[in-house]
């Protein structure tokens, strides 16, 4: 790479806002925003990066953003370094207003720009940061299309719950998104389509315009075991059967359009609603059957008659199914990129159109397919990957500018990892086609309902395949980022599958830590199992034997669980796409030991100390883990009551404390804290608040009314080798009169 020059407000950011958190002009406290001055006015600059596509999987019930990376400098360092890290924060809106989801990470580096092997330019390159979304779901009668919002922001995590928050370097992006229904019928289904469940399945039809809909049946929600990162999903209903091509031809009706398009809320979807359903759309499944030969000659002379009947040329729909030009009339691909700490590939289609999908949410309605190829030799052969199938329904109540829709696949990513020397940059290729699957074995053809998109996507440097047995990830974590002495994460450690960079002062473990290795083939039926003991304490080991929840190459999930004293083969990639190795339920506050024992040799081959931390700071005596809050005692009555007058200002003590203490807070139930009315004598939330630290709360602004005072405590515990940081609430109530 040559010598560059990239301007300080880059390179030297994170000391810029260390010093002053307000040098960008982009501090969103007021107060604060007041006191620190302004050095350098800077917001949204896509310079270096910018979002490609938000985007949702209803299969899999999870966000997805597209991030590209534009240039070949400006990240903080190559891939022998620890480069840098691009924040994306979630927020969706079901109609109530915006909802943190989550934040994910991907961790991008300094790359030299090169060519592939077209000779057209390696870069941008397109990463991938998503997060598990539970959804408000309903009955298929109600569709659910909430408005969901992508926060990116680089090297500096966008504060949860603030869905306003202003990035410096990085930018904000909305999309709609459609939940997956269910075709069972729950008792709050009620509120929604509760006129419907007194009407006639004929009537119902009408309400819904296809041929016939079975009026829906309470059914009790389905229960099944629940697991983490990733969770099995659960049953929606039965899957109805499509809708013929007779159906479809009267759905598509020009009256029955025009009844469609008097539902439409948004002007530009009841123009669309109004143009004709070409006949080569609806019929194009049936049709390309016939193409493909499958069908024998006698049944496509029978169909080609019954087409004739309904007025539709099966010759000409034939002619136009063939031409191969790719229609994105309907849908279009946009983004293709990956998600390397998830280990997917992830496409973002768009939805443009609200008809055409061969029926509404509670119809069996048609299948996007989406096929993934790579080239990971860099040879210009492209490998077949895998295909993806997400449901599609017509939806007349969709936005203007259409739904956004994430294909993902998940990827073997670990057989294509090199050294941290080499670029990593690897093209990779998506096909889209609606309703027919798209050909596995020709990577330019191109189907005529549907299209193909090229993207560049860096697979980051690490260990490849070796045949060596090892832990890969302990508690979310890579054992190379937790302490061997400790058990505690380094200051660069970061969620693995998530890509969250955790807090530099280092983090315990607390609920359950679960354990991965490699899936490299050599170790395929190998024979292991996980030991544990307490570290502290001492003991002998015991063998792991809590079942674990895996999930293959087909997104598909299920349960292992270990033999006679916890043997269990290696797993298969195919099988276990993430190398989940075991479940270990802890407790206590101790430094646990867990060991890898191969049955072949008898013997132990890796083994990972890890800090835990199941203690909460509650309000109790312990003077390490413990938060306190109450009024002082004079401004109490006789009777300790809390009642005062309005414009009284209130005072009390508080203190904050915890192992491993992350920040405290005060929040004001039933409303929120007016600004600039509650002052403490701690005036930093990331230290510790000692005993006899003083508040006051001046309540001029306050309504009479009854109010909880809370005090929140956070810490820094890894928990359920996911997510980071429990916090619990210490409150008084109070009056004002």
């Amino acid at each position: 790479m040559p010598d560059v020059v990239v301007e300080p407000a880059r390179s030297q950011f994170r000391r810029f806002i260390t010093a002053n958190p307000n040098h960008f002009g982009t501090l969103t406290d007021k107060v604060l925003a007041e006191l620190l001055p302004v050095i350098e006015p800077k917001q949204g600059d896509t310079a270096y990066e910018e979002i490609g596509c938000v985007s949702y999987s209803p299969e899999l019930d999870r966000l997805e953003a597209t991030i590209v990376i534009k240039r070949e400098y400006g990240y903080s360092g190559g891939p022998c370094t620890h480069g840098s890290v691009e924040w994306v924060r979630f927020f969706v809106d079901f109609g109530s207003g915006w909802v943190d989801a989550g934040a994910s990470a991907a961790r991008v580096f300094d790359v030299p720009l090169g060519r592939e092997c077209t000779g057209a330019p390696d870069h941008p390159y397109i990463a991938v940061a998503g997060v598990d979304l539970k959804p408000l779901r309903k009955f298929c009668l109600t569709p659910v299309l909430p408005r969901v919002r992508a926060i990116l922001s680089w090297e500096h995590q966008p504060t949860p719950g603030d869905p306003s928050y202003p990035p410096v370097w990085g930018e904000v992006q909305d999309d709609t998104i459609q939940i997956r229904p269910r075709r069972i019928f729950h008792l709050p289904d009620v509120v929604d389509v509760g006129p419907a469940l007194q009407i006639d399945p004929k009537v119902l039809a009408e309400l819904v315009d296809q041929e016939f809909v079975p009026v829906p049946i309470p059914e009790p929600d389905p229960v099944g075991p629940v697991a983490l990162n990733p969770q099995p999903l659960p049953p929606v209903g039965p899957d109805p059967v499509p809708l013929s091509v007779n159906v479809l031809s009267r759905l598509y009706s020009p009256d029955k359009l025009k009844v469609l398009a008097e539902k439409a809320v948004d002007k530009r979807v009841a123009r669309l609603a109004l143009e004709p359903v070409p006949p080569h759309r609806f019929a194009a499944a049936e049709s390309s059957s016939a193409l493909s030969s499958a069908m024998t000659q006698n049944t496509v002379a029978t169909t080609s008659l019954a087409y004739t009947k309904i007025q539709l040329d099966w010759g000409d729909i034939l002619a136009k199914l063939s031409d191969g030009k790719g229609d994105t009339t309907y849908e279009e691909l946009e983004c293709l990129g990956l998600d390397d700490a998830a280990r997917t590939l992830v496409a973002t289609y768009r939805v443009k159109r609200p008809t055409g999908f061969s029926g509404p949410p509670c119809s069996a309605g048609s299948t996007e397919y989406v096929s993934f190829w790579g080239d990971f030799d860099d040879d210009c052969a492209y490998t077949y990957l895998g295909t993806v199938k997400v449901g599609a329904h017509d939806y007349i109540s969709m936005p203007g500018g259409g739904l956004s829709y994430a294909a993902i696949l998940p990827l073997d990513v670990d057989r294509y990892r090199r050294l941290c020397t080499e670029p990593g940059l690897h093209k990779v290729r998506a096909v889209l086609s609606w309703n027919t699957p798209p050909s596995t074995t020709n990577p330019d053809d191109v189907p005529h309902w549907g299209n193909r998109l090229d993207s560049i996507v860096h697979v980051l440097p690490g260990p490849g395949y070796d045949g060596t047995a090892r832990m890969t990830i302990v508690g979310g974590v890579a054992t190379t980022e937790i302490n061997p002495v400790t058990g505690v994460t380094e200051p660069v450690a970061h969620i693995a599958y998530n890509g969250a960079v955790l807090d530099s002062r280092g983090c315990p473990f607390a609920g359950r830590v679960t354990v991965h290795g490699p899936t490299d083939p050599a170790l395929y039926g190998t024979k292991y199992r996980l030991l544990v003991h307490n570290a502290t304490v001492g003991g002998m080991p015991t063998p792991v034997m809590a079942p674990f929840f895996v999930v293959n190459s087909a997104a598909v999930g299920s349960w292992v669980t270990p033999g006679l004293d916890g043997w269990t083969e290696w797993p298969a990639w195919n099988a276990n796409t993430l190398g989940t190795l075991g479940y270990i339920n802890t407790s206590g506050d101790d430094v646990w030991q867990v060991e890898l024992e191969l049955q072949s040799t008898s013997t132990v081959v890796d083994s990972q100390l890890f800090q835990l931390d199941n203690t909460l700071a509650t309000a109790s005596a312990d003077p390490d883990n413990s938060a306190h809050l109450a009024v002082d005692p004079g401004q109490l009555s006789a009777q300790g009551c809390g009642k005062f007058t309005q414009g009284m200002t209130i005072h009390g003590t508080f203190d904050a404390h915890d192992t491993w203490f992350s920040q405290w807070w005060f929040d004001l139930l039933p409303t929120a804290l007016p600004a600039n009315d509650l002052s403490t004598s701690v005036s930093i939330p990331t230290s510790q608040a000692p005993f006899g630290s003083t508040w006051s709360l001046d309540t001029q602004h306050l309504t009479p009314c009854g109010y909880v005072l809370q005090l929140w405590t956070s810490d820094r515990a890894i928990i359920d080798s996911v997510t980071t940081g429990r916090a619990l609430s210490v409150n008084i109530g109070f009056c004002i009169e």
